[in-house]
C-alpha cells in the first residue's frame, strides 16, 4: 500500500465519510460486506489475467486514452 492510501478502518473513521454515508443511507455493514465480496471475487479471479485488470494507481484519466 502507498502511504498516502487509506485502510478501509481509516477511511470509514473519517467524520466526512461517515456524514456522506448516513446522507446516502449506506450502512458501515453494507460496505464492509460489499468490500469481502469484491476480495473474495478478486481473489479467486486474480489467477486468470484476461478476467480481472490490474488496480488502478489512481482515479484521474487513463493516460493510456
Amino acid at each position: 500500500m502507498h502511504e498516502h492510501e487509506l485502510t478501509l478502518d481509516q477511511m470509514l473513521d473519517d467524520p466526512i465519510v461517515q456524514q456522506l454515508m448516513a446522507r446516502d443511507g449506506v450502512a458501515e455493514a453494507d460496505l464492509r460486506g460489499l468490500v469481502a465480496h469484491v476480495r473474495r471475487r478478486r481473489g479467486t479471479l486474480a489467477n486468470d489475467p484476461m478476467r480481472v485488470r490490474p488496480e488502478p494507481r489512481s482515479f484521474g484519466p487513463d493516460p493510456q486514452t
